[in-house]
């Protein structure tokens, strides 16, 4: 779950930069977990991203598969700039 996390986190950073944004830009972010019970290693991935004091609205929700076979975390963010 945390590499999955790191990995999405690190491809959304990107995005971001390539449209001047930063995740100090996120406003909200939407995850899909496939086990809820691993939210915490997701947490831990996410963590760092945000400032304490500037997190965006969430919404997390448990799903029983997604898109990808084997994926375990999907993140959608909206950034505004």
């Amino acid at each position: 779950m945390t590499a999955q996390a790191d990995c999405i986190f690190d491809q959304i950073e990107k995005i971001l930069a390539a449209h001047g944004a930063t995740f100090a830009d996120v406003v909200n972010i939407r995850t899909y977990l496939t086990d809820m019970d691993r939210i915490a290693e997701y947490a831990a991935a996410r963590r760092p991203r945000f400032a304490s004091d500037a997190m965006p609205t969430s919404t997390t929700v448990e799903v029983s598969r997604l898109f990808v076979a084997g994926a375990l975390v999907e993140v959608e963010v909206t950034a505004v700039v």
